[in-house]
């Protein structure tokens, strides 16, 4: 019996103090400037990350970005099931080869894209071609982006001598034709898949330097950062864990059309003989079909490979515009 007299009198003191403190709430909104409710902002905030995320989710949901997604996962798709998609395991697409009597034959059912070079396949390459496409897809512009994340955060941050001197070096690098420098130190240090993939990473560094320092000094200058800095921040923790998560949205729509380039520039060094023989590349079956055996007969071993370039790096293209308009406060207004 007295436990539940002691819960009234709870009760009712809570809701006295409710009320209390409604009525304080309300003298400080009509008699303080500028003054808001905690609780309201609050679940202001709350509300405005809701509409955020279904804005973001809106904005990815356009067409065209859509056909973006669904091209990507169609090519990561045939890079991962690429045993079970083809009859024809890798090592069947290499010397010793198949049939020369097959060589460029048109299309058929056993063949529906037809036969490249001494009678391989030409679907099966295309399938198995897929994985290093990701890769040159991934690998580059992941070290370009994650060095210019880095060094571009740096230089901003400390200025004076050492921005002027990373500076200097990207206008250097700016003057060498990057893709000629990847033909010329890729066979004098190794010419096999990866190495390429790593010089052309470190090469393009310089371009993302440029990007992410711009996207710091911008926001160097916000008031939740000076705040930081007056709280006594360490430098470094400041850089990563205040002013670069502050920078990422440009940078991931950096990297998908640096993806793009990727896949088109190394495309473009296997079609002109500059590509490790020992794998299968789309651009090296375009050098092969189209200059070393000038095949007329079976014009799919040209088209084909070419045709999945275009849906790799566009794909990767159209999530980049989607994600640009999704992330990019400036296209809100």
């Amino acid at each position: 019996m007295m436990s539940e007299i002691t819960q009234q009198v709870e009760e009712k003191n809570k809701s006295q103090d409710q009320k209390k403190n409604q009525v304080l709430r309300f003298l400080k909104f009509y008699l303080i400037p500028g003054w808001r409710d905690p609780e309201f902002s609050k679940r202001e905030r709350e509300i405005d990350k809701v509409k955020s995320k279904r804005r973001l989710f809106r904005h990815l949901l356009k067409p065209l970005t859509i056909l973006g997604i669904i091209m990507i996962l169609f090519i990561v798709y045939m890079g991962i099931f690429a045993p079970w998609l083809t009859k024809y395991p890798l090592q069947d697409l290499f010397p010793p080869f198949p049939s020369y009597e097959l060589a460029f034959s048109p299309s058929s059912l056993e063949h529906p894209f037809g036969t490249a070079e001494e009678g391989y396949d030409v679907l099966a390459k295309i399938i198995w071609g897929a994985r290093t496409t990701l890769y040159t897809a991934i690998i580059p512009v992941t070290i370009s982006i994650g060095g210019g994340l880095i060094l571009g955060t740096i230089s901003a941050y400390f200025g004076k001598i050492v921005d002027y001197l990373m500076m200097r070096f990207v206008d250097v690098m700016y003057a060498f034709p990057t893709l000629i420098l990847i033909i010329i130190l890729a066979p004098m240090i190794s010419g096999d898949l990866i190495t390429t993939l790593i010089i052309f990473g470190i090469l393009f560094i310089p371009f993302n330097i440029r990007l992410m320092r711009s996207l710091v000094l911008q926001v160097k200058q916000l008031e939740f950062i000076q705040a930081a800095k007056v709280g006594g921040a360490k430098k470094f923790k400041l850089m990563f864990k205040h002013i670069v998560p502050n920078t990422l949205s440009p940078m991931l729509i950096a990297f998908f059309g640096g993806a793009a380039v990727a896949i088109i520039g190394l495309a473009g060094i296997a079609f002109i003989g500059f590509s490790d023989p020992t794998i299968m590349s789309w651009g090296t079956d375009i050098y092969v079909a189209t200059i070393k055996y000038l095949n007329y007969t079976n014009l799919m071993a040209t088209i084909a490979p070419g045709m999945f370039i275009a849906i790799t790096a566009i794909g990767f293209i159209l999530l980049g515009d989607g994600l640009r308009d999704a992330l990019d406060p400036r296209l809100k207004l």
